[in-house]
């Protein structure tokens, strides 16, 4: 089974500061408060199981990681 990888990136462009909710390469939505993208990047992700969500920070750098869909150790 393969799973998706979901990311929330922040893009600095000369017309906005966004934030995008990607799915591998793909861009599924656009958001101005990071809080938001978020929200909505976890909605995916857990419709979408097996999956990961990758949270950058504003500078690039990893803020955290969250897995749906995958069993605990016991």
């Amino acid at each position: 089974m393969r799973r998706s990888c979901f990311s929330v990136q922040f893009v600095f462009s000369p017309d906005s500061l966004t934030w995008l909710v990607k799915r591998d390469d793909e861009v599924l939505s656009r958001h101005c408060r990071k809080r938001e993208a978020v929200s909505e990047a976890a909605r995916v992700a857990r419709a979408d199981i097996p999956s990961v969500l990758v949270i950058s920070r504003m500078d690039g750098t990893l803020e955290g990681e969250r897995r749906y869909g995958f069993r605990r150790k016991p």
